[in-house]
């Protein structure tokens, strides 16, 4: 592995080194007047437990983080590993295709976070996008999806369950 600096690392590469970064899928999504407008991302974590905050990043190109601007607040849906079809459905804006509840929550997802827009911050050709975490669904334990070598996957030999932790 030969090191460079910032000035010689070509887009291509660096999309190369970050296939190799497995991550979670989730769907941001915002229902307002004109209906419900979702995407599919895998760049969210968690920020602060106190207050609770999240983080996600969105490209500044996305209809979904323009409606989600405009309304100041979105919701996450956590996908398990049965919800492959969602995430490719939402990822090409083909958000009708996927089964949302009244709250804009993918149905049937592992958790579901509700929140309002705290902090944008523009980097690079994406937006960084805090979210105030202000209510939570908790669905099911199940197996996650994840995203890994442009592929979904899933995580094999996961244990059951603790239902004492659910």
């Amino acid at each position: 592995m030969t090191p460079s600096s910032s000035e010689g690392v070509n887009a291509l590469d660096f999309r190369e080194a970050l296939a190799r970064w497995a991550s979670g899928v989730s769907v941001v999504a915002v229902r307002d007047e004109q209906g419900l407008a979702a995407t599919t991302v895998s760049s969210f974590s968690s920020l602060s437990l106190e207050p609770p905050l999240v983080l996600l990043s969105l490209s500044d190109s996305s209809r979904t983080l323009k409606r989600v601007q405009a309304a100041g607040r979105f919701t996450v849906s956590i996908l398990s590993a049965a919800q492959q079809d969602t995430a490719v459905h939402c990822a090409k804006g083909e958000s009708a295709q996927a089964a949302f509840d009244e709250a804009a929550f993918v149905r049937d997802c592992l958790a579901g976070l509700s929140c309002t827009v705290l902090d944008l911050r523009r980097y690079g050709d994406h937006l960084l996008l805090v979210g105030q975490v202000v209510s939570i669904l908790r669905g099911e334990a199940r197996e996650p999806l994840l995203y890994w070598n442009r592929a979904y996957r899933a995580v094999t030999g996961l244990p059951p369950a603790d239902p004492a932790n659910h």
